[in-house]
This record gives structure tokens, C-alpha cells and sequence, in this order.
């Protein structure tokens, strides 16, 4: 253990001035270059302070006391020290402050703090929490325990995270045998965030180590079809009935916009219809339990009726589904197929649908915004600044306008 320099000081607050004009007598404890305060529970007048002797003047009985008091107060803290010393613990100015204030509790160690957050997430799955965040919760805690495993402790205690404890987690997420990129990096690293936070509303952490970190997701222009590769996907002919099944799936989600989840679901008791008789979807959304109104364009319709008497729909769905898994598996023999040089994704879809079918074709975003379900417009937003073609018609528009 390296041995490190007790520096004790005393201070008055000034601008926490009581009603009648005293200040409060502060005790600063440093160590190794950081340093805590307490209050020493007592007041005097700013007047009376000493700041070289960091004593009370004055030869009364009443300063007598005081400054008698602020020596007992100092040996307390040279008492902590040696306790903690004898005791084998972490010796450091939050440490002796935590002993002096009687909070020195339990420590409770990350992974089992982590791991009693996901028992309750479990529960809620369905109520608060989509599966889907339920499973990124769990995969986070399956990085700290290998970063924990490598670097660290297992035991590790929650009130020993700082922001060099944070950082390390990113470095280790973007360097493990299979890396994050930085934007998944940064998302585990805000799940992590919200165990932390747990642990400081239960005064199991006293300062938020996150206060100094950051980092920032890179903005990323959403992986989309153009309409040419939209057409292709759709006539490509496909020998695979897997594969065309696949293919129908993904092509109703790029003219409805559902997530892969929302889509695993969808019946027909989602399907309504408007005053003009005109069919659409009305469903919440998984993730944000946010409605969303989906008129149901007629390739949409096209592929539910197509599937409208097939066995795997049997239960009611629309679509016959298989794992996200596996459909991102087969989308990429689709592309291939079809000469698309794209990763094809369940989620290229939904992008798909915003910008090359929705807002390319003048679709307001406010319009989009509902279809999609967003929470909020800067959400829709995201697409409608990669939509190129549709900036293109409406700058085509105005210099028409202005021309006349």
C-alpha cells in the first residue's frame, strides 16, 4: 500500500452566511490530490476567523471552546486513519470521511447490484420494459463481469467505480476479442450508468462518477434502400421458399415501417379502417409503447393476404416470422440475389420505409413521425436529413415557384 501525505486544513464558507451573520467552520481532509469536506457543527463571525493560524481569535471562554473542539475533531480524523490502517481497508479522504460521518457501510459489490436491477427488469418485461431491453441489460452485466474478471474483481464494490474505472469498461469494449464499434460501446457503457445511478440513490456511492464523462454517440446516416434497390429486392425471382418468405416479410416492413418485434406480432385484430373504407394498422409499439397509425399500403396488402390461409399463421399473426437471428442471416442471401450491395437488416426496413417510401415521396415528417411511432419529432428528423432526392424536389419545387 503507498503510503500518501494526510493533509488536514480548516475554512469558514462565507457565502453560507446564517440569519445572524456566523458562518459555518468547514474541516477539509486531502489526500493523494483529492480532498473532502465536513462541517464541524460549528458557526462563528467571518471577523473572528484566523486564516493563517485556521483557528478562532480571541482568549474568551467561548473561543477557547471552539478551537478545543477543532482539535478533538482533528485527532478523530487522524483516529479514522489509523482504524482503517489496522483494519487493512481502502485508505483515502472519502474513506476517513465515511467513517467519521459513521457511513462506512457494507460495501456492495457491482455485479451483484447489477444483477438484482435485472431480476426486477425481468419481471416488468411486458409492463416497463421491452424484452428486447431486458436483454441488452443482461448482456452489459456479461461484459462487466468479463472486464471485472480481467481487470479488476469480481467482488468489486459499486462505491469504487470513478470515471478511470468507466473509461477502462469503454477501452475494454472496444478492444475485447469481438469489439464493440463506438456507438454500441458508449450504449453499454449508459446502461452501466443507470446501475450506477441506482447505487447513489441508495447512498451506497456518494459523488456520480459519470459527472466528468463525455463521450458522445457518433451520428450515423441510417442504412437505406434506394428505390431501384426496393424494386429489385421486390422482383427478384428467389428458387428458396425460405428466402421468399423472408423477402415478403422484409418488403411489408419497408411499406409499414414496423420494427422486427412490432411485426412479430401484428394480427388482425391491429387491422382498422377509416371513414373511406381505407385498411390500416394501429398498434403499440414495443419499445416505447407509443401508438402508431399504419395505413396499409397495397403491397402491404398484397403480402397479407398472401399469407392469410398459410400454417405459420394459424395463431392470427400476419406475417409468418422466424429469430432476428436468422432473418438478418437470410437477408443477406436475399441481397446477394438480388445484386443490392447493402448489409441488408430487419431494421433496413423500417429506415427504408421513412425516407425512400415515406419522405422521398412527400410524406410530411410529422405524418412519418406517427407511422413510425417516435417519441419525439428529432427522432423522424434523423431520416428526413438523408432523405437527398426529397431535398432535391423540393428545391426543384421553389425554383419553379420563384420562376413564375
Amino acid at each position: 500500500m503507498t503510503y500518501q501525505t494526510l493533509q488536514l486544513s480548516y475554512l469558514i464558507r462565507k457565502h453560507k452566511k446564517r440569519k445572524d451573520g456566523t458562518v459555518p467552520i468547514y474541516l477539509r481532509i486531502g489526500m493523494g490530490g483529492k480532498r473532502v469536506e465536513i462541517s464541524a457543527s460549528r458557526t462563528i463571525a467571518p471577523e473572528k476567523w484566523d486564516p493563517d493560524r485556521k483557528k478562532v481569535k480571541g482568549r474568551t471562554p467561548e473561543v477557547k471552546s471552539i478551537n478545543s473542539y477543532l482539535d478533538t475533531l482533528k485527532a478523530n480524523v487522524y483516529d479514522a486513519h489509523r482504524q482503517l490502517l489496522q483494519e487493512g481497508e481502502e485508505i483515502s479522504a472519502k474513506a476517513i470521511k465515511r467513517r467519521l460521518t459513521g457511513k462506512d457501510k457494507k460495501s456492495h459489490a457491482v455485479v451483484d447490484v447489477f444483477t438484482k436491477h435485472n431480476e426486477k427488469m425481468k419481471s416488468l418485461v411486458g409492463m416497463d420494459f421491452a424484452k428486447g431491453t431486458y436483454k441488452r441489460y443482461c448482456t452489459c452485466l456479461n461484459h462487466i463481469k468479463d472486464f471485472l474478471s480481467q481487470e479488476y474483481d469480481m467482488e468489486y464494490p459499486v462505491d469504487k467505480v470513478d470515471l478511470e474505472f468507466i473509461e477502462a469498461f469503454e477501452y475494454y469494449l472496444k478492444t475485447k476479442k469481438n469489439p464493440c464499434g463506438h456507438n454500441s460501446a458508449l450504449k453499454y457503457v449508459f446502461n452501466f450508468k443507470k446501475i450506477v445511478h441506482l447505487a447513489m440513490r441508495k447512498k451506497w456511492l456518494d459523488e456520480d462518477p459519470f459527472l466528468e464523462y463525455d463521450k458522445t454517440l457518433q451520428k450515423k446516416s441510417p442504412t437505406c434502400l434506394s428505390q431501384d434497390e426496393l424494386e429489385r429486392i421486390e422482383s427478384t425471382e428467389l428458387e428458396s421458399e425460405r428466402l421468399r418468405r423472408i423477402r415478403d416479410v422484409f418488403v411489408f416492413r419497408c411499406y409499414t415501417g414496423l420494427a422486427y418485434s412490432d411485426a412479430c406480432r401484428v394480427d388482425g385484430n391491429h387491422i382498422k379502417y377509416n371513414n373511406e373504407g381505407k385498411p390500416y394498422l394501429d398498434v403499440k409499439r414495443v419499445k416505447t409503447d407509443k401508438q402508431a397509425i399504419i395505413p396499409l399500403l397495397p403491397k402491404a396488402m398484397e403480402i397479407i393476404k398472401k399469407y392469410h390461409d398459410d400454417p405459420e399463421t394459424a395463431d392470427g399473426r400476419l406475417l409468418p416470422t422466424i429469430s432476428n437471428q436468422k432473418t438478418n442471416e437470410y437477408l443477406k442471401e436475399v441481397a446477394t440475389l438480388a445484386g443490392v450491395d447493402k448489409k441488408l437488416t430487419t431494421h433496413v426496413a423500417r429506415h427504408t420505409c421513412a425516407t425512400t417510401v415515406m419522405l422521398a415521396n412527400e410524406v410530411p415528417v410529422e405524418t412519418v413521425q406517427k407511422i413510425l411511432g417516435h417519441s419525439k419529432l428529432s427522432t423522424t428528423m434523423h431520416y428526413a436529413r438523408v432523405a437527398g432526392s426529397k431535398i432535391h424536389k423540393d428545391i426543384n419545387k421553389l425554383q419553379k415557384r420563384l420562376a413564375s
